[in-house]
């Protein structure tokens, strides 16, 4: 057993001793003999699933006394129930070691503009930790408020000549939006700014290069949740690596009942070996995902990981099953690609609503040939000129940012709704 290994199998153990604190596993693992189950037979143990959390309800979970919290953070809540998660001053140092990890490799010069919102959502405080971990500074420049609208934090990065940006990806793109809108050019009047870091959506590949080109700068991607922290980040060479020192990944079938064939989609279960506030056995957090081994030009040897999107995304057309990704990938190939974009569900195909300040550079037939070639299934495209999708006007208002709508899902009644979320 290597060193590490070794690690991981004392942080297991640690783990087991620290859930039975939390009134869910106390009850969840009380018929189990825990003593005698190390990593290699986790798949012995039961899911934790969101259902199982919501259950338990803001303080099922929570492993250690009151006195030892630091901060509480919690989901959005956009379908049912919020889940909660509790952070002691030890997990938040680690969640920001974590975003260390991420390929940026921040340094006391750099100067860190954070767009992620900083109520409740946990990505801003992470990334403010990594920032200091590094000697960094940090401009607090939060999302979906009305203090810091995008030409306020379009001023700020000129004005404080900051170096990198954090934020959700569609943050990203908005900004440079708005960059046009007020007359500059996000990848030449911004010289200071060298690298991008995005959390808190799906990231693709296609997506990665359009900010690129959008911002002229690397951008580095982060996958985790409010639940568990930042459980994998990208290295300088794109891959996206598990921080194993802190988690144990599984993919599963979608049952729950055993992993797929290394390399294939499948169900995450994430073990938080380090978590102390809200540690979490096995959660079933209903992301689909891959993970292979890595070979990595950037020398780490852990597991690489493929975010695909959530199950509740996912479309299937008889034998063709679409995720997130698979969608995203499509769209953001187009040339031009989208300044916004949705795609409802109807009964026979995809419908896709596309927004573009260039959209006179795309012969529609082209567009929807396209895009029904790269997903196999019947496409139809709208041009949207007003403002259904994108407020142009908002953007350079002062107006706070809002939550993006991406995919709709057929609903009960086997109608579309065609509507558009306003950014």
């Amino acid at each position: 057993m290597t060193d590490s290994s070794r690690e991981r199998e004392e942080k297991f153990k640690d783990l087991l001793i620290r859930l039975a604190k939390s009134p869910l596993y106390k009850d969840k693992l009380s018929p189990y003999n825990l003593d005698s189950i190390g990593l290699d037979r986790i798949q012995t143990l039961p899911l934790t699933t969101k259902d199982d959390l919501r259950k338990a309800g803001t303080f099922g979970h929570l492993a250690v006394e009151m006195k030892e919290i630091a901060q509480y953070h919690e989901s959005t809540g956009t379908t049912g129930e919020p889940s909660a998660s509790w952070f002691t001053q030890e997990d938040l140092r680690i969640g920001g070691k974590q975003l260390k990890e991420c390929g940026v490799r921040l340094i006391a010069e750099d100067l860190v503009l954070i767009r992620f919102p900083y109520a409740l959502a946990l990505p801003a405080f992470l990334m403010q930790q990594a920032a200091w971990q590094s000697g960094a500074g940090v401009v607090p420049a939060s999302g979906r408020t009305l203090v810091t609208p995008y030409p306020r934090v379009l001023n700020l990065m000129k004005r404080l000549r900051v170096t990198v940006m954090a934020g959700l990806p569609r943050e990203m793109e908005l900004l440079a939006e708005t960059a046009r809108l007020v007359g500059s050019v996000s990848n030449k009047d911004f010289p200071a700014l060298r690298a991008i870091c995005v959390a808190g959506e799906l990231m693709s590949d296609k997506r990665r290069e359009h900010i690129e080109k959008l911002w002229g700068v690397p951008v580095y991607n982060m996958y985790g949740s409010t639940e568990t922290a930042n459980i994998a980040a990208m290295c300088e060479y794109g891959a996206m690596h598990i921080v194993e020192q802190d988690f144990f990944v599984e993919v599963l079938n979608e049952d729950g009942s055993g992993p797929v064939t290394q390399g294939e989609r499948g169900f995450a279960a994430i073990t938080t070996l380090s978590h102390q506030g809200s540690p979490l056995l096995r959660y079933f957090n209903e992301d689909i995902i891959s993970v292979e081994p890595s070979l990595c030009a950037c020398g780490r040897l852990v597991g690489k990981l493929v975010h695909y999107g959530r199950s509740k995304d996912r479309i299937v057309f008889g034998e063709t099953i679409l995720d997130a990704l698979d969608i995203h990938e499509a769209v953001y190939s187009l040339f031009p690609a989208p300044d916004a974009w949705k795609v409802l569900e109807q009964e026979n195909g995809l419908h896709f609503l596309l927004d573009s300040h260039e959209s006179g550079k795309w012969p529609e037939e082209y567009i929807r040939s396209q895009l029904s070639y790269k997903l196999q299934v019947p496409v139809t495209i709208e041009i949207i000129a007003d403002s259904m999708l994108l407020d142009r006007a908002a953007l350079v208002s002062y107006v706070s940012s809002t939550k993006p709508v991406y995919i709709q899902k057929l609903d009960r009644s086997g109608q579309s709704n065609h509507t558009a979320d306003k950014e």
